[in-house]
This record gives C-alpha cells, structure tokens and sequence, in this order.
C-alpha cells in the first residue's frame, strides 16, 4: 500500500510540474461551472415546536456559472448567472386547535448578470481577481397554509454582486476556482474553471 501511494504521489507530481501551463491572457476564455453555499435552507429541529414533518424544499446548494472573455492581460468581461430554489414545508395546529394545517413555500431566484473582473494576481498556477456585477433578477415565490402568497417576479428586479476569488490550474485549460461574494447568489461558490 506504501509503494503504491509513493508511486502514484510521484505520477501526480510529475505531471503537475511538467505541465506547461500559462497565466490567463488577453484573448483567453474562461468558463466556470460550480456549485454555492449556504442557499439559506434551514433544516429546523422540530422538538419541542408545533411544527411536525419539516423539511426543505430545494437542496443545499445553488447552481451557476460564468463566462468570462480577456480583453487586457488583467482584465474580463462577461456573464454571470445562477439558479436556487430555497424553502420549506411542515405541518403545524391552527391557532392551538385540532385542526393540522400544512404550510409550504417554495421561492426560486435566478440572476443574470454582466460581470467584470479585475485580475491582481496571475501567474502559472493561480488566477486571482476582484470582481462586480449588475443585472437581472427573477423571483418566484408560492406560499400556502397560514399565509398565502403568489408572486412572480421580484419586487426590484436588479441583481448585484461584489466578489473575490482565484482559479487553481492543475493543467494548461483545467482548474477549479473558489469566491467569496456578498448579494447576487450565494456567498461562497466553486466549482470547475476551463480556460481556452
């Protein structure tokens, strides 16, 4: 088993430092696909409440990506969208009475925004960049039970993000990339970066 970890350490070193691999460019194309984090989903402890059978509706996660065309060595512009559905569902008495009332809402968010990124660091292996964006947002929001609300579209429908983050490469157009960002999807999002 040792030999086997030292061999296979040794292929994946070998080929990480005898890939050649450049920094991001002007003319380059990036494309990120990934995942965010926290969606705003609670999974409540139902003990000791008079809710019953609470659960989520939508996952844990949000989903997104972006697209991003070099115009100068240390500056992109493009595209930036993402996708949550977030909610939740339970059964709870009516107002201390026998009568179980289900409640459920389910509100889904999709933004789309231009983007653009200011790239402070750029070497062979790391690709880090401050970036804005501005655009649009979608809302759905289906409410039943104790409150009923039906609302399709939002109420200000402009979508807003400041970011930072960095793209990893472990070949020439493979890497994975990470950002922390405040308003216009979740906080912290990764996931995939191609690079052509």
């Amino acid at each position: 088993m040792k030999k086997l970890l030292l061999i296979l350490t040794i292929i994946v070193g070998t080929t990480f430092s005898a890939s050649a691999q450049s920094p991001v460019m002007k003319g380059n194309i990036l494309i990120d696909a990934g995942i965010g984090w926290p969606t705003g989903n609670v999974l409540w402890n139902d003990d000791g409440n008079d809710w019953q059978n609470y659960k989520v509706n939508g996952g844990p996660f949000a989903f997104g990506g972006r697209l991003e065309y070099m115009v100068a060595d240390g500056f992109g512009i493009g595209l930036d969208g993402n996708y949550v559905t977030t909610g939740y569902n339970y059964d709870s008495y009516f107002n201390n009475t026998d009568s179980l009332v289900n409640s459920d809402l389910t509100t889904k968010r999709m933004r789309i925004m231009l983007r653009m990124n200011k790239h402070i660091v750029q070497n062979d292996l790391v690709d880090a960049y401050i970036g804005a964006g501005v655009g649009y947002r979608y809302v759905n929001r289906v409410s039943t039970g104790f409150i009923e609300v039906e609302q399709d579209g939002a109420l200000v429908p402009v979508a807003f993000r400041l970011a930072f983050g960095a793209r990893f490469f472990f070949t020439e157009n493979l890497g994975a990339h990470v950002e922390l960002g405040a308003w216009g999807g979740a906080p912290l999002q990764m996931g995939l970066s191609l690079k052509f």
